[in-house]
């Protein structure tokens, strides 16, 4: 009698990944606190970007402005997708979670880059269906006040909200892995969108304007620049993530 033994197949690399990509986004919708984040964060972008429809149809009661709505919408996305991007990056983190996680994945790079990517996804998604909704509830503002629906968001405008949106994202998944603490990344975010870049524009003959996190969302703009963008990249972006990687690769998990 032959006896057959069967043997499951190592996973490969691409098969590893897309099991930890779909673990992170999974987290995503379990993990209460990145779920919380996650729904405040789109509610407030919604609503920021109706206020500034409506403020355009108090200030002009015969048109509502699309442009108005989206740049409004910006101008939140700024402040709280790096705070979701830390929360996807780091909420495991504080909790046995990750101990989880790496047990079912021990190759710790990859669990690293499906976070990354899981960051990606969600803030993009997030991003394009609150502008979306953005756009809806503007329509919906015209139809209710009267007033002509003013399509005068052009290409510019949408090029700044996503390049923006870019940056943030990054800049919250840098912050993320380099603390590995929610609350520290969200502290550091905050402070230096709020103090450090505001300082950095008192420095004498402009110096401080080579290292303002502000100089890369700029440069998706037409007055922006290249140079202090590469600068600023380096300084916010690159370095918190090149740490963010080794802490992920040596950090003892408790």
């Amino acid at each position: 009698m032959t006896s057959l033994t069967s043997v499951d197949a190592e996973p490969t690399a691409s098969g590893r990944f897309a099991r930890s990509l779909r673990a992170e986004l999974r987290n995503v919708r379990t993990t209460r606190g990145t779920r919380w984040a996650l729904g405040l964060t789109a509610s407030l972008w919604v609503i920021v970007g109706a206020g500034f429809a409506l403020i355009a149809v108090l200030l002009d009661a015969t048109t509502v402005s699309v442009g108005a709505a989206l740049l409004g919408m910006g101008s939140a996305v700024t402040i709280f997708i790096p705070i979701l991007a830390i929360f996807i990056m780091a909420a495991d983190w504080q909790s046995r979670d990750v101990l989880t996680t790496y047990v079912l994945e021990p190759r710790r790079h990859i669990v690293f880059f499906a976070k990354v990517l899981a960051a990606v996804i969600v803030c993009a998604t997030l991003v394009l269906a609150a502008a979306l909704l953005a756009v809806v509830f503007t329509a919906v503002l015209a139809l209710v006040s009267g007033a002509a629906i003013t399509w005068n968001a052009d290409a510019e405008t949408i090029a700044v909200l996503l390049w923006s949106a870019a940056v943030g994202t990054v800049s919250g998944i840098a912050y993320g892995a380099a603390t590995q603490r929610v609350a520290i990344a969200i502290v550091f975010s905050l402070v230096q969108g709020f103090v450090i870049d505001p300082l950095l524009t008192l420095v004498p003959h402009g110096v401080g304007n080579w290292f303002r996190l502000s100089a890369i969302a700029d440069a998706g703009s037409s007055g922006g620049a290249i140079g202090p963008a590469l600068t600023a990249g380096v300084l916010w972006l690159v370095v918190p993530l090149a740490v963010g990687f080794v802490r992920n690769q040596r950090a003892d998990v408790q």
